[in-house]
């Protein structure tokens, strides 16, 4: 399909991710919408992978409307993140978020060039990298009892020998120690936030979600053949955390969003 009949009357062009030039790569996966093709169209260096959708159905009222209905929202972020997975097991994509569309190709061209230096910089930075995640979930009542573990073994702590003034005083210190948990948690991980800092090829810190419990959300970038590196490292850091309530999670492969950024 000629990027001049795009898009037609009604549609947009939908950006799923920006590629070079020279990468090789079959466009042979299903798109947003099954009835248009995706498309690669190529400009100065850069090849945007398209396709056309109804613009209705992402704009206006409707598409308020549809970005709110996950029946309707959940297909097409499954959809989009199954373009980009499939492109990115044949080259270095730069991908774009859910929902980024373009009224012409003239627009497309002109968003690509005022972003060339970004996006050409995040594609040398991505190849032969994937993205994963490390978040750390704490249960306070088992951080704050090795922390009071820790406090009878240095002898900061010694329990009084009456049980009613022991418990009285365990439940003192918890609350002492419940006031700086934070300061005491960042101290635990630091260490392992600085060796992915120097092990992998980049590290972000992701927004928290107030809603999900989770202490810190790290993002990433690993060299694919250095995966088998990153898993040692958290399998080493999970079984030092295991005694202080913090149970780390390792999400991936993913695509590389935390590295590359949105085109403004």
């Amino acid at each position: 399909m000629h990027a001049a009949n795009l898009p037609a009357a009604g549609e947009a062009l939908y950006l799923y991710g920006v590629v070079r030039d020279a990468e090789p790569m079959r466009l042979d996966m299903p798109a947003m919408d099954a009835t248009r093709p995706l498309v690669a169209l190529r400009h100065a260096g850069l090849t945007a992978i398209v396709s056309a959708v109804p613009l209705a159905e992402f704009r206006g009222p409707q598409g308020e409307q549809n970005f709110a209905d996950l029946g309707w929202l959940g297909p097409r972020a499954l959809a989009h993140e199954a373009v980009i997975e499939r492109l990115m097991t044949q080259c270095t994509v730069f991908p774009l978020p859910l929902g980024t569309l373009f009224s012409s190709t003239q627009a497309l061209w002109e968003a690509l060039d005022a972003q060339r230096q970004q996006i050409e910089a995040a594609l040398e930075r991505l190849q032969g990298c994937r993205e994963w995640v490390v978040q750390g979930l704490l249960d306070r009542e088992a951080a704050l009892d090795a922390r009071l573990d820790e406090a009878i073994a240095s002898g900061r702590y010694v329990p009084a020998t009456s049980l009613g003034r022991q418990h009285l005083e365990k439940q003192r210190l918890r609350r002492e120690l419940a006031r700086d948990l934070d300061d005491w948690l960042w101290t635990r991980t630091a260490p392992l936030a600085e060796t992915l800092r120097q092990q992998c090829a980049g590290f972000c810190e992701r927004r928290l979600l107030a809603d999900q419990g989770w202490v810190f959300n790290w993002a990433v970038l690993v060299r694919q053949q250095e995966t088998a590196r990153l898993h040692q490292i958290l399998d080493e850091a999970r079984a030092i955390y295991a005694a202080s309530g913090l149970r780390l999670l390792c999400k991936g492969p993913l695509a590389p969003y935390s590295f590359c950024g949105e085109p403004r």
